[in-house]
């Protein structure tokens, strides 16, 4: 809503913090929690990315994200339409990997352990 009303900002932000929470949800999954967003961001590369297998592009685009939410929410800065099209991409890309490791990873759960 916010990109179709050309909040374009704004809609970077979201976008981030959509992602945010699937990483954060991930690394609840595992038992982690962090109190900064950095410390999520780390984690998440460390933990899910690297160990758990989840495709490298989910960390990146959530590294790359956060660098554009911090500069959105400065409001120094103005998004094009573009930009803002790719972080939702960025963003869907995320919580998409996340939910098919989520998806995956209930499928190799023994119920009875």
């Amino acid at each position: 809503m916010l990109f179709e009303r050309e909040f374009y900002a704004q809609a970077v932000s979201r976008a981030y913090y959509g992602a945010f929470y699937a990483a954060a949800e991930a690394l609840l999954v595992l038992g982690e929690t962090r109190s900064k967003h950095s410390g999520v961001i780390a984690a998440f590369v460390q933990l899910v990315v690297r160990r758990e297998g989840v495709d490298e592009a989910a960390g990146r685009a959530l590294r790359s994200l956060f660098e554009q939410r911090s500069t959105a929410d400065d409001g120094g800065f103005p998004f094009e339409a573009e930009q803002a099209r790719e972080a939702l991409k960025q963003a869907s890309e995320v919580v998409a990997a996340v939910e098919r490791w989520l998806t995956e990873r209930s499928g190799t759960l023994d119920p009875t352990s």
